[in-house]
Formats: C-alpha cells, sequence, structure tokens
C-alpha cells in the first residue's frame, strides 16, 4: 500500500479535543495536530451533535479565489443579488 496513511483510532482524549478546539480549528488542523484523520474528526463531530449542541464555527477556511485576488490585487466582481424564488419548470396554478 503506497499513498495512503493509516491513522489510528481515536480515543476520549481526541473527543475532548475536538468537543474544546472544534469552534477555532479547522477539521484539517484538528486532524493534523491528534493524528487521527479528517473523517474521524467529522464523525466524532456528528457524534457528537447528536447529543450536545456544538457552538459554530468562527474559523473557516479562506477561499482561495479570493485569497489569490487579494494577493494580485484585483478587485472582485460584485455578486448578482437577484435570484429567481424557483429553480427548473414553472409550478402549474
Amino acid at each position: 500500500m503506497t499513498g495512503r496513511k493509516r491513522s489510528r483510532p481515536y480515543n476520549v482524549d481526541d473527543v475532548r479535543y475536538v468537543h474544546k478546539h472544534y469552534a477555532e480549528m479547522t477539521a484539517s488542523e484538528i486532524a493534523d495536530k491528534l493524528g487521527i484523520s479528517r473523517f474521524q474528526v467529522s464523525k466524532i463531530v456528528s457524534e457528537l451533535r447528536k447529543h450536545i449542541d456544538l457552538p459554530k464555527k468562527t474559523v473557516r477556511r479562506p477561499n482561495p479565489i479570493l485569497k489569490f485576488l487579494e494577493e494580485e490585487g484585483i478587485e472582485p466582481k460584485e455578486a448578482t443579488k437577484t435570484k429567481t424564488k424557483t429553480k427548473g419548470k414553472r409550478k402549474k396554478s
């Protein structure tokens, strides 16, 4: 097996760390710090959400496109705010 990194099973301390730091860190950062996979972090989060309310994330991964535009000094276009109410076919009356 080449190219695939096996991660260890997570334990109670990992769950405690995820619960404490989930709002301030991305799943990838938590996974790297603990030595488990992103998918294990997601599994822990989904299991925790079944039993408790996790705080909303305060940190998000920056959009690489916007970061590129900012570094290049390019002003992004304004997003169009006119959206249609329905998608696809028109509803019958």
